[in-house]
């Protein structure tokens, strides 16, 4: 009996060596950066490719002082892709709740899944080391904004990306009229993220 047990334990003991083996690889598949690298370069994101730049903006680490992180300092002929990408944007926008409503559905999906990756340990603890690397924060600092990041998606998983688009409705001059009104962004957008909260609500709530 006591063999048998032993046995059990030494299969959970792979297993979970397994587990972690495959978070590991999960979170290679869409971080390609280190922490605690201390030469970090950055890329542009256009129409769903990493796109590097000639010239890049060096900047400070905020514990150490030396240049660990470079950003892509894009220049006015650079700057095509970026400006056909806005273009092929319509005026109604992607989110038009009346012609795009897949849309709302997908993002609830959206939502879901990044709620679940940030459930794992490895993952949540990895965005923690690189919110400390580009502000000086504590761990209970760091940790916290995580904490309230991973409860925002898991707040709009489901149905509450929808109440996003919630609009009014006034009545109007005569029997039958009335006017209505929805929110979604219009044309192409763009974000203004705060430095010194790079992942928390007012980022993700104008994002999504």
């Amino acid at each position: 009996m006591e063999k048998v047990f032993l046995k059990q334990c030494f299969k959970i003991r792979n297993l979970n060596k397994v587990i972690n083996k495959n978070f590991s690889l999960k979170l290679k598949e869409f971080s390609q950066i280190n922490p605690k690298s201390k030469n970090i370069s950055l890329s542009n994101y256009i129409n769903g490719e990493w796109k590097n730049t000639a010239k890049y903006e060096e900047y400070l680490d905020p514990l150490e002082g030396y240049n660990y992180l470079k950003v892509p300092l894009t220049e006015k002929d650079e700057m095509t892709d970026i400006i056909s990408s806005m273009k092929s944007c319509p005026k109604h926008g992607l989110h038009n709740p009346l012609k795009n409503v897949n849309r709302y559905i997908k993002y609830g999906d959206v939502c879901r899944r990044v709620t679940e990756a940030l459930h794992n340990e490895e993952i949540f603890n990895h965005f923690v080391k690189l919110i400390q690397r580009t502000f000086p924060k504590s761990d209970a600092q760091a940790i916290g904004e995580m904490k309230v990041t991973r409860a925002f998606f898991e707040n709009f998983s489901g149905d509450n990306v929808r109440f996003l688009a919630r609009g009014f409705s006034n009545p109007g001059d005569h029997d039958g009229q009335q006017s209505q009104g929805y929110r979604w962004p219009y044309g192409s957008v763009c974000i203004i993220a705060p430095f010194n909260f790079p992942l928390v609500k007012i980022f993700q709530i104008k994002l999504i």
